[in-house]
């Protein structure tokens, strides 16, 4: 009988503990699932990864794909549109040459979480970057974005201008 009581005295903490453990672990597993459905904004890495092409080739890439090899490691990433446009991280980034010095750059949320991120519009030039923000957009509305659209258009579909950003002069 004392056998049985000392085995019982051993097992019993170590459910406890076990059972203390795996609930831990649930919770964590949990927030961690619940941030990667939230979406993480890429514009400003991708615009300084734009502006490397662009001093390394002399123009801006005719699509996202061509950053490849030249700025970013080569690597499976989510390129549909012929490369002209990716996912990344609960983002639609839709990217749009205009000339060989100035483009735009749609930042579109996505997934589940997509009503707690902003839709960001950026058109980009090696000296400076004109910025708009906004809600989410609906998904109905994706599907009709122009890729350079009137400051009207902009502000039709609730995205409002940011104060003006200048590049550094990388020349000294």
């Amino acid at each position: 009988m004392l056998n049985r009581l000392k085995i019982s005295l051993i097992l019993a903490p170590l459910a406890l503990m076990m059972l203390v453990g795996v609930y831990i672990y649930s919770l964590w597993s949990e927030d961690r699932d619940r941030r990667a459905e939230i979406p993480f904004d890429a514009t400003q890495v991708m615009n300084r990864d734009l502006l490397k092409f662009h001093q390394k080739r002399g123009s801006f890439p005719e699509k996202l794909e061509d950053l490849e090899g030249i700025v970013w490691e080569k690597k499976g990433r989510n390129y549909v549109s012929h490369g002209r446009s990716m996912m990344h991280r609960n983002y639609f980034y839709m990217y749009s040459r205009l000339n060989s010095h100035r483009y735009t750059l749609w930042a579109i949320p996505i997934g589940k979480a997509r009503e707690e991120a902003s839709t960001l519009f950026l058109v980009g030039t090696p000296t400076s970057d004109r910025r708009w923000k906004g809600p989410a957009l609906p998904v109905p509305d994706i599907e009709n974005l122009l890729p350079a659209p009137s400051s009207n258009n902009l502000n039709m579909l609730g995205l409002f201008e940011q104060p003006n950003t200048r590049q550094e002069s990388k020349s000294k």
